[in-house]
């Protein structure tokens, strides 16, 4: 039955059997892959991701699977090398390893469709609900997967796109940003299914309203109901907090430089006093690793660091840290709370290292991977959430890329943050747009789980995101060979401690973890009746 499904389907639209040979995939492929590009920074055209899909879904349900695969590895090579170009500034070699391994995931997807329909077929009368809720299911499974396994790059979700689309990223309460994807998703499968029909329909038949469209807009208009709802609706507060965010504005090359620790420590003192002096601030907030050493036994560092709080304000920086048990040394990469009169520091290690960017993994059997990374010295991972303590002011920290992992933050809030503060250090690939893409990523964090956030960079974007996802003050990437340090002020709300946990918060990626189940299921499905099939033939 599947054999005759297929058969039938491919006699009616075949792109492979077309006048235009292999052409139209090619253009289809490349074409879906340009307009994602255009959907995230640096153009951030975000309404073309609603139409992105629909030429490779188009070619995909009119190809075999193995055909489906390549147009999808095409058109995620195209999307994935453009977006993430950046990384050519800390490796050509990885730059290229990593985007093949991120287009596999849109082959694979690309696959799954071809296979699906060809079980499945398409019904326009009856509007094809299967497909139209198992095609978004199958595209956020591929997500979700890409953002978890060996360790996972949950990097540009296709739902991100949407981050300044504020009535619709409300719905990340429910199911985080993959539920935004899902949506997205969902336009883009009616588009392609009303387009399929199209070709396919006879020029003697009647047009007609495609029930495809009347789902997709009952779903984008539910989601949109309960975004305004949403916005309306927010949890009180009852406390605030008057935060300062550092940017040192350090290039990368000069980071580390002996002979740039004065310049960068009177950057740091003079910067951090003008802000104490001029705005009074509850808390002074450093980027991630700001000081060329390691606090804990840097007199000069540590000198900085009690010039600033001297004056009553209580001072977050980044800096590394070590463990040394006498057989090994191990490194972290950690945040430092320090307050006036309290000894020590309340500290936090990193728990989510960058792979071949903060470790490597392998290299005692596999010492060539060096060549992909500049890391040194592989870091050794945090080991849980850590709350600092203003008072009865709680707050987490999220360093570098941690706050693109949701599983974190919300970690973080159950355990009672009530803010959440980003700590990074983007002059590794500026200038460029990875911050702006890095920026978006954090909206979704405090959408998910009803805080605000402040991000603190060394270079690249320093702003402050409220809990609806709006982002209401933003230092931008500072122009120039060596521009000048500076910092932004902003007084965030903090909910209670007792204030109701989101859906999300509380339930994590419940619909991330069932698409994934149910993609693994119809691959699983797929591989099974082809042994079959040639168990049968032999």
């Amino acid at each position: 039955m599947n054999n005759e499904l297929s058969n039938n389907r491919r006699s009616k639209f075949d792109i492979r059997n077309s006048t235009f040979g292999i052409f139209p995939g090619i253009l289809a492929s490349v074409l879906s892959g340009l307009l994602l590009f255009a959907a995230f920074p640096p153009l951030e055209w975000s309404v073309l991701a609603w139409v992105a899909l629909v030429p490779l879904l188009v070619i995909s349900a009119a190809a075999t699977p193995r055909i489906a695969f390549r147009w999808g590895l095409l058109a995620g090579l195209v999307f994935w090398l453009s977006s993430l170009v950046w990384l050519t500034r800390v490796s050509w070699a990885g730059w290229f390893m990593l985007c093949l391994y991120c287009a596999l995931f849109m082959g694979c997807f690309a696959l799954s469709v071809a296979w699906w329909v060809a079980c499945k077929g398409l019904q326009p009368r009856q509007g094809n609900p299967l497909m139209m809720l198992s095609i978004p299911a199958l595209w956020v499974g591929w997500e979700y997967l890409r953002s978890t396994l060996l360790s996972g790059f949950p990097w540009n979700p296709l739902g991100a796109s949407q981050y300044a689309n504020l009535s619709l990223i409300q719905t990340a309460q429910i199911g985080g940003v993959y539920l935004v994807s899902y949506l997205v998703v969902l336009v883009n499968a009616a588009g392609a299914l009303i387009l399929i029909q199209s070709i396919r329909r006879q020029p003697d038949k009647h047009r007609r309203m495609h029930p495809e469209l009347l789902i997709a807009l009952f779903g984008i208009g539910l989601a949109l109901l309960y975004g305004y709802s949403a916005l309306r609706r927010l949890p009180e507060t009852r406390q605030t907090l008057k935060v300062t965010a550092v940017q040192v504005n350090i290039p990368q090359l000069e980071k580390w430089s002996e002979a740039w620790t004065t310049e960068i420590n009177n950057r740091l003192r003079r910067t951090s006093l003008h802000a104490v002096e001029h705005c009074s601030p509850d808390l002074i907030v450093w980027p991630e690793t700001v000081v060329p050493d390691f606090v804990r036994i840097s007199r000069v560092s540590q000198k900085v660091v009690a010039d600033v709080i001297q004056h009553g304000t209580p001072l977050l920086m980044g800096s590394m840290d070590f463990e040394d048990s006498g057989r090994s040394t191990k490194y972290f990469n950690s945040a430092f709370l320090y307050q006036p009169g309290e000894a020590p520091p309340q500290t936090y290690a990193k728990r989510h290292l960058v792979l071949f960017g903060e470790y490597i993994p392998l290299e005692r059997w596999f010492p060539f991977l060096r060549v992909l990374t500049p890391v040194e010295e592989s870091f050794t991972p945090g080991r849980e959430a850590v709350v600092f303590r203003l008072g009865q002011r709680a707050f987490s920290v999220l360093i570098c890329f941690e706050d693109t992992v949701a599983g974190l933050a919300r970690d973080c809030v159950r355990a009672g943050a009530r803010l959440l503060i980003n700590q990074t250090n983007d002059a590794w690939f500026d200038p460029s747009w990875a911050s702006r893409q890095h920026m978006a990523q954090c909206v979704f964090r405090c959408v998910e789980n009803r805080v605000d956030a402040v991000r603190a960079s060394n270079t690249g974007i320093t702003c402050f995101i409220d809990r609806q996802g709006r982002i209401v003050s933003m230092l931008g990437r500072a122009e120039g060979p060596l521009p000048d340090p500076d910092y932004l002020t902003c007084t965030v709300s903090l909910p209670p401690a007792d204030m109701p946990l989101t859906f999300y918060t509380r339930h994590g990626d419940i619909l991330g973890l069932g698409c994934a189940a149910f993609t693994l299921t119809l691959l699983m499905a797929m591989v099974w009746l082809r042994r079959n099939h040639k168990s049968d033939a032999e």
